[in-house]
């Protein structure tokens, strides 16, 4: 007992003389890194690193609906009104309105043809009716003369003078032919008659068609929503400012089937991007990618790079004409689409090349990379190393370190 209480008092008596040593040894590394620091050099560490390539994109549907400038055959239209961008629309809801002015005086001028076609239509079946009805007067009279002439003929001869019976034959056969001219005029009057009314028909049927279609084309100048959803305008790629096309806006001319909006589906959304032509094959189909709202940016999505273009793009991937931003096209593929999600908003992509969860690092500044490979700077003498990856900050070190080693920086 006497023992233990002597080695305990020992103890504390050399408790001081430890702390003192630890705290001076502390300061001694502290001084070493401290110098170490002022010559420029740094550690070589193991930590969890990712190879990150930023994009810039926005968010778009994967499935919207197109609304076009109705067919005309006017040509060129002009927007009377147009709803504002971004408006939420119901089905059946009237986003733009066009310019019925001229369709309005052509379709006054096919109800005038209409008419026209009517009523010669009628006045040529009224004309056919009643010389329909005089040809077949004049057959059924020449009817009745054949029919006295052939009765007169037939008399018997002790009942007649011989001499008065070739002029009977040939009275008789004079009133067979007329008979007969009479019936070819009927019918022929009756075919031609017959193909006049039908073209007058035709007629009618083509200046109804016409006026039908003036009429649905004049409903057609009050552009409907197809579906509930968000109506965005479409580009006037007529008018360009410094930042590249404009939206529609009322008074602009418009060709039939322009694009005047779409309404896309906000139940799928993706991102599109553009990757600049000096950058072109730094990421790959199948890359995760993570999303950042810049209107949202506590709010991370997960995603895959779906798609690259293989052919740098100088206009709008629909409609051909020349783009903003000219480059490669980029589609990124979500994981999932948000509530909060809408299409237009620009979104902070992070596409990540490569992750280690344990890896050997050294900044980028402390390596210099010549003709013959990457060297780093180490005891005053240079050390050829070989390179996994860099980002833009820092390096991963596959081989010619070790942890802890001391490289100075360039």
């Amino acid at each position: 007992m006497a023992l233990s209480r002597r080695v305990l008092r020992f103890a504390l008596a050399l408790a001081p003389l430890a702390l003192a040593s630890f705290v001076a040894a502390g300061c001694a590394r502290a001084a070493a890194g401290a110098a170490a620091s002022a010559r420029g050099e740094v550690s070589v560490v193991v930590k969890p690193v990712e190879d990150v390539f930023l994009l810039s994109g926005e968010l778009r549907a994967v499935r919207s609906e197109s609304l076009t400038a109705p067919r005309s055959e006017g040509g060129r239209q002009q927007l009377r009104w147009l709803a504002e961008d971004g408006t939420e629309v119901k089905q059946g809801e009237r986003v733009a309105e066009l310019d019925p002015t001229n369709l309005i005086q052509r379709l006054e001028e096919r109800r005038l043809r209409l008419s026209q076609a009517e009523l010669s239509r009628e006045s040529l079946e009224r004309q056919a009716a009643a010389e329909s009805d005089r040809r077949r007067a004049a057959v059924d009279k020449a009817d009745i003369e054949d029919q006295k002439s052939r009765l007169e003929a037939s008399v018997p001869l002790e009942y007649r003078d011989p001499k008065d019976r070739l002029a009977l034959q040939a009275k008789w056969q004079q009133s067979r032919a007329a008979l007969e001219k009479a019936r070819l005029e009927r019918e022929a009057y009756e075919v031609t008659s017959r193909a006049d009314i039908s073209a007058a028909r035709a007629a009618e049927d083509k200046a109804r068609r016409e006026l039908q279609t003036a009429e649905q084309g004049l409903r057609a100048m009050s552009v409907l929503a197809p579906r509930d959803g968000i109506f965005l305008v479409g580009m006037n790629f007529n008018q360009w400012g410094p930042d590249g096309p404009r939206k529609l806006q009322p008074g602009d001319s418009v060709w039939p089937g322009y694009p005047i909006g779409t309404i896309p589906d906000p139940r799928a959304m993706e991102v599109q991007a553009t990757l600049a032509e000096t950058d072109h094959g730094r990421i790959a189909t199948g890359m995760k990618a993570r999303c950042v709202l810049d209107t949202y940016p506590d709010r991370v999505f997960e995603g895959s790079v779906q798609a690259i273009g293989s052919i740098a793009a100088e206009g709008f991937e629909n409609w051909g004409f020349s783009a903003i931003r000219p480059g490669f096209p980029v589609r990124i593929a979500l994981a999932r689409t948000d509530p909060l999600m809408r299409p237009g908003l620009s979104v902070r992509i992070e596409v990540v090349r490569g992750a280690w969860t344990k890896a050997l690092c050294v900044p980028r500044g402390a390596v210099r990379f010549e003709k013959g490979g990457p060297l780093v700077s180490r005891g005053g003498g240079r050390v050829a190393v070989r390179l996994r990856t860099c980002t833009p900050t820092e390096c991963v070190v596959e081989s010619g370190l070790r942890e802890g080693d001391r490289v100075a920086l360039f």
